[in-house]
Formats: structure tokens, sequence, C-alpha cells
């Protein structure tokens, strides 16, 4: 595995999901809250992590998924969530409000909604950038299919997005 394809520390990630979390206007001002569907906005990405803010209106959720071998970490930064994780008896169920931070590690199956009646937004952290996700059948909890994540643009720029504490190469 090449230095670039290796997450980047757990302890990294929080700091980086936290900073951008009190950003409040950067995210803020991009963030879609459609409601025919979720529509996630790149925010950044270098070649060692990316950025999504997601807008989450009621009812709306991201089906059982894992997300390859990228580790992440999500910050709620509007309303309240609720993450279902596959564990060996089954699914586990959890808030997520405001000011949290939830811990992705590899290959994590879960899924995430919104079960509430107000909007909610979050920030995604992954790393490495997303290359794949599968989605898992909620009756069986097998895997049902295997997607490429879909290259987007981010909306900054890479020289601004790099932690002054990540190395280049």
């Amino acid at each position: 595995m090449s230095a670039l394809s290796e997450p980047i520390e757990s302890t990294l990630l929080v700091d980086i999901a936290a900073g951008l979390a009190a950003a409040v206007p950067l995210w803020q001002q991009v963030v879609v809250h459609d409601a025919v569907e979720r529509r996630p906005v790149r925010l950044l990405a270098t070649d060692r992590y990316e950025v999504w803010v997601i807008g989450w209106l009621p009812g709306q959720r991201a089906e059982l998924h894992d997300h390859g071998d990228a580790v992440g970490v999500v910050a709620v930064v509007e309303g309240v969530l609720t993450e279902d994780v596959l564990e060996h008896r089954g699914l586990r169920r959890d808030e997520l409000h405001v000011g949290e931070l939830l811990d992705l590690p590899a290959r994590i199956v879960h899924e995430i909604s919104n079960s509430s009646d107000a909007p909610a937004t979050s920030i995604h952290v992954y790393s490495p950038p997303l290359r794949t996700m599968t989605r898992y059948d909620h009756a069986t909890l097998a895997p049902v299919v295997t997607e490429i994540v879909r290259w987007e643009q981010p909306l900054l720029a890479d020289s601004v997005a790099r932690h002054p504490s990540v190395a280049d190469g």
C-alpha cells in the first residue's frame, strides 16, 4: 500500500472534521437540502483525504453501506441524525447530535438517516478518498452491489485543503 492510499490518523481526521464544522459560513452556503434526493457536496479533496457536506431532510437516508477501504469521521453540524450499525447480533441504533463526532473504521457497515422532523447537516471526512461503496440488503444484511464512487470536482482547491500537518508524499 502506498503512503497516499494509507488512511490518515484518526486524530487528524477528527481535527479536520471539527475545524470544518466550526467554519459555519464555509459549509452553510453550499449544503443542499433537496426534497427529492440527498445531494452530497464534495467540499474539498486531496490525495490523502476528502470532505463532503450532506444535507438531510426528514425521512432521507443513506441505506446500509460501507466505505470500502476508507476510514472516516462524521460531524453533525445541524439537527439530529440516526445511525444503525451492523454488528454480529444485528443492527445497533444511536442518535447523533450537533457537535458529536462519529468515528468510521474501515469496512464499517452502517446506515445514516434523518428520523427527526427537522433538517440536518453533516460533514464527512474520508481517508483515503472514497473509491467504492458496497450496499447491503436490509433484510438479509448481505452485500448486494459494490459501486464505484463517481468523481466530483471539489468546491475548494487542493492547495487550500491541505492540513499543515499532512506531509506531501
